[in-house]
């Protein structure tokens, strides 16, 4: 840059230009003829155009010969100045040929030398600009945004030592609010300290708050038994009052009213064994009777026929007591009923009713439980009270009519399972479905009871005790998806066979007691063998429903499509995985839906949810099982994707455990057994299939297990004789 800026540069170079104006003028002037021109310069020698280094003078002093000749060489020197002189007027005409570009090139560079002092001029007051705006504003600026965020951060940092600070002297407050009986008041701190403990859990002062105000909260919760209990005997509107609205933060209303039948229970025992253990006491005197652990009953028998009246009235004064505790507690909930049905202004009547809906759970269970029946159950129910009464009335057929009433039950257990239950798929599940017990059941009511052949004329003694299959109605529909393929049908079929099973135990020791000694072992049998499988029923009957409800093979076939053989460790799951957690979203909406028709039970919806979790992690295991190559990154994709599916499934179910977690778990994981540890694990784990085993040593060939470890491993799968499950 400075060489351009300089002025002798640029006079310089005028100069030089005149000069050589002047002298190429001259050259001009002298006329020649441009083929004698041309002649002359092609009579230089070609060294002359070698290179810029090489010597004329050395050597035209090589050429001179020994005897110099005046004459010669000065003739020699002619010729040369000849040369010289065409050559010089052809660069001669040659520069002047270019002298246009040359004038303009040379204006260029006196344009760009003013431009280049300007921008000089502009860099060094930018300069000295920039070097003001970084002292007087980039330095102070930054540095109050360092100080405004560091005081940020310390304001934040105070209000988390004072949270804190509350929350160590939470312990405090809660032991005054459990004194003052302010059990709400104590509930409501505990959850907000919970609360902001989990807020602040990185912080190792209150790392362990939370398991401490867990503690907290079950010692509230058993204080509040113990004032609940105390309603039995002295209710008090404003005591009951707290303890229900105590109840209630918790959200286990359900678990007060249980508890309070208990006490009232329990209120009532306690009262008249202590009332009538006095009199006794008093009128034993001295008397070493433990009457302390005595029954009730026998208890009662020691009363005196003097002390007999008297016992009674305290005793009715007790049970009054109890009583109009029990009246009062029953008129608090009426009125506390109405007023959340009863409307307010603002609203707060709609927000009450979802509250209460919200406890609901999905399948409202919590509805009364009320048995599902169907005339069907009421009219055997019927028949077995007469066949009782004609047993009391006819005891020697008493056998018979027993014998004829497990007729009834038998082929009202083959007609649920022939409707609902019959299946050729259950083999082939590997679940598990059908018990030896319950099968050999249903094979022995088929041969002893069900005439097969109905219609066809055979031996009367053969079927003079059998009765016709029996028949669905045309209008029950089991095919429908929207209907989750009967299961409002299913439910209220196999769930009234279970209820009247129930009510058969009940009468277990009645109808015992009327049999013959020499024939009570047929009442044993049918009972063990008969009535306890009628709530086996349900796992054949739910399977169809769960196998149907959620589509397996769309998992098969996109699990088919994933690239398993990769060489980084994935951070994100397959798509496989979100389509099957939308099923069974899909698949709990539905049960919601019929569960507005029907309720549906706790025991049915848990196997229900069990047969589709099975069924999905075979149906994972199955897709594992057909990759063909995989790497060690492949098997940790299977691992993450696994574990999306239990964290996002363990949000719809309350089923825990995980039904078949540890059959994927140990599938995945068997990948990387040794060849001696995975002959081991062929022999233990006989729950997997043939296929399955043999694809785990397949694509283990070339990782760590070579071809004659792995013709040594499908020896031993092919030597194992697998039973079906």
């Amino acid at each position: 840059m400075t060489s351009f800026n300089s002025p002798s540069l640029s006079l310089s170079l005028f100069v030089h230009f005149v000069l050589f104006q002047e002298e190429l003028r001259e050259m001009r002037e002298q006329p020649i003829d441009p083929q004698a021109e041309q002649e002359i310069i092609d009579s230089i020698e070609e060294v002359y155009f070698s290179n810029d280094s090489f010597d004329m003078v050395q050597h035209e002093l090589e050429k001179l010969p020994p005897e110099l000749n005046l004459q010669e060489l000065e003739e020699y020197r002619d010729k040369l100045k000849r040369q010289q002189a065409a050559v010089s007027k052809k660069v001669a005409d040659l520069i002047l040929e270019k002298q246009p570009a040359y004038v303009k090139e040379l204006e260029r560079v006196t344009a760009l030398q003013t431009n280049l002092q300007l921008a000089a001029v502009i860099c060094t007051n930018a300069r000295r600009q920039l070097s003001v705006a970084k002292e007087g504003f980039t330095e102070a600026s930054l540095g109050l945004l360092a100080n405004q965020r560091r005081r940020q951060l310390l304001t934040g940092l105070l209000k988390s030592l004072r949270t804190i600070k509350t929350l160590q002297r939470t312990d405090v407050r809660l032991s005054e609010m459990l004194e003052e009986e302010d059990y709400p008041g104590a509930i409501q701190l505990c959850l907000e300290c919970q609360k902001a403990a989990s807020t602040f859990k990185h912080y190792s002062c209150i790392s362990e708050l939370n398991s401490k105000l867990q503690d907290t909260l079950e010692q509230i919760e058993e204080q509040l038994d113990v004032a609940l209990s105390k309603t039995c005997k002295h209710f008090d509107v404003s005591h009951y009052t707290k303890v229900q609205l105590a109840y209630t933060l918790l959200g286990k209303t359900q678990t007060a009213m249980d508890q309070l039948h208990m006490h009232f229970t329990q209120a009532i025992h306690n009262t008249v064994f202590q009332v009538v253990l006095g009199y006794v006491e008093l009128c034993a005197g001295n008397a070493d009777t433990k009457f302390q652990k005595m029954q009730y009953k026998d208890l009662c028998t020691h009363i005196t026929l003097d002390s007999y009246i008297p016992c009674l009235t305290d005793l009715c004064k007790a049970l009054w007591e109890v009583m109009l505790s029990y009246h009062r507690t029953m008129q608090w909930h009426e009125e506390h009923d109405k007023q959340e049905t009863t409307p307010t202004p603002d609203g707060n009547g709609v927000s009450r009713e979802t509250i209460r809906s919200k406890k609901k759970s999905d399948y409202n269970l919590n509805k009364t439980n009320a048995p599902i029946l169907t005339n069907t159950t009421l009219n055997v129910i019927r028949l077995v009270g007469k066949y009782m009464q004609m047993m009391n009335i006819l005891k020697p057929i008493a056998f018979d009519v027993i014998h004829c009433v497990s007729q009834l039950f038998d082929y009202y257990l083959y007609a649920v399972y022939t409707f609902f239950g019959r299946n050729d798929m259950y083999e082939s599940s590997g679940l598990g479905l059908i018990s030896s017990r319950l099968r050999t059941t249903l094979n022995r009511i088929q041969e002893s009871l069900i005439d097969m052949n109905a219609g066809v004329h055979g031996p009367t003694e053969d079927r003079k005790e059998k009765v016709p299959s029996p028949h669905l109605s045309q209008m029950v529909v089991l095919t429908s998806s929207g209907t989750l393929y009967g299961l409002a049908q299913r439910v209220v079929a196999t769930e009234s066979l279970v209820f009247l099973a129930e009510q058969f135990e009940s009468l277990q020791s009645h109808l015992d007691t009327m049999m013959p000694a020499a024939k009570k072992p047929f009442l044993q049998q049918f009972y063990s063998q008969t009535v306890s499988t009628a709530s086996e029923l349900r796992k054949p009957i739910y399977w169809i429903v769960a196998a149907k409800a959620i589509d397996y093979e769309q998992m098969l076939l996109m699990m088919a499509g994933v690239k398993w053989d990769i060489r980084e460790i994935m951070s994100q799951h397959n798509v496989y995985v979100d389509v099957l957690l939308k099923e069974f979203e899909q698949f709990n909406k539905r049960l919601g839906d019929v569960s507005r028709h029907v309720r549906i039970p706790l025991p049915v919806s848990n196997v229900l949810w069990e047969h589709c979790i099975r069924l999905a992690n075979r149906t994972l295991v199955e897709g594992y099982a057909n990759v063909k190559k995989c790497s060690n990154e492949g098997r940790a994709l299977m691992q993450l994707d696994f574990q999306q599916f239990l964290m996002k499934l363990e949000k719809l179910t309350d089923l825990r455990p995980i039904p078949d977690k540890e059959f994927v778990e140990t599938y995945i994981k068997a990948y990387y057994l040794t060849e001696n540890d995975m002959e081991q694990f062929i022999k233990n784990h006989r729950e997997y299939s043939m296929k399955q085993l043999a694809n785990l040593v397949n694509v283990c060939l070339g990782s760590h297990i070579n071809k004659k470890a792995r013709q040594k491993l499908l020896a031993a799968i092919d030597d194992i004789d697998r039973p079906k499950r």
